[in-house]
């Protein structure tokens, strides 16, 4: 239970802006984990309307195609060519500038518009995919970022299906990878779906004390991806140099190729 709790005086009781005042109160409550109580202050009416405007702008980029996709690449360690490219959601705003993904994510969830975004940077990353086909350039796979919104949608294989996605040349990285160790008949029959349709699975953010190895063998991904706060102090540490090293033998013995 999350309680929001607002207090008036007798004079002001009848005013019905207490009521909004206790649900800014339940807002935070639920903001900090639930299962707590929270009593209003000024500062969390200041804060509702940075959030009502930080929504009103990112709704009116999204619909004015302000939401586009940076590629990062990925290369092979041994030979150095790329090996695939990573799509990576920016809102390029044209009152703010570029903004990165850590700054409107978190409010584009709040929103619901996670499985939006999703849908978005696929299209994006499939005409990006065909323009460099056009262009004679070879590019091996892109990987975009799937939610768990989007694995839960019992519609997805309706969605794909207006899709042209070239066979072996896709992944999909699992961002939340915490949902992995939970059965859902729903998220396993997408991951089915996916699979059938020969895009490759990766998880992302490996070793940050999500995915278990049990995920690994019932997932069965192509590749997983080593959090960069493990990767981060191996130029320092032997003790962290040891870890990753472990980790990249596991990926091997289960034959899943590992990203760093």
């Amino acid at each position: 239970t999350s309680i929001g709790i607002a207090l008036a005086s007798r004079k002001t009781l009848r005013d019905t802006s207490i009521f909004i005042d206790a649900d800014l109160a339940l807002y935070e409550a639920k903001k900090a984990g639930r299962g707590r109580s929270r009593f209003f202050d000024r500062s969390m009416k200041e804060e509702a309307r940075r959030r009502k405007n930080s929504f009103d702008a990112l709704l009116a980029g999204f619909d004015q195609g302000e939401i586009t996709c940076h590629y990062q690449p990925q290369f092979d360690a041994t030979t150095l060519e790329i090996s695939g490219l990573e799509a990576l959601v920016r809102w390029e705003s044209a009152e703010y500038g570029l903004i990165m993904p850590d700054e409107f994510l978190r409010t584009a969830e709040d929103m619901g518009l996670l499985a939006q975004f999703d849908e978005l940077v696929l299209q994006k990353a499939l005409q990006d995919m065909e323009g460099w086909k056009a262009h004679g350039i070879d590019i091996p796979r892109v990987s975009v970022n799937v939610s768990s919104h989007r694995l839960n949608d019992p519609r997805l294989g309706d969605r794909f299906r207006g899709l042209n996605i070239p066979a072996g040349k896709l992944s999909f990285e699992l961002l939340e990878s915490a949902f992995l160790d939970a059965k859902n008949d729903t998220i396993e029959a997408n991951l089915k779906l996916i699979e059938k349709m020969g895009i490759d699975v990766e998880i992302d953010d490996f070793g940050s004390g999500h995915a278990s190895i049990v995920s690994l063998l019932q997932i069965a991904p192509k590749r997983l991806k080593i959090d960069r706060l493990l990767i981060k102090p191996i130029v320092e540490s032997q003790r962290q140099r040891d870890l990753v090293e472990t980790i990249i033998e596991i990926g091997h013995m289960l034959d899943v190729q590992v990203v760093a």
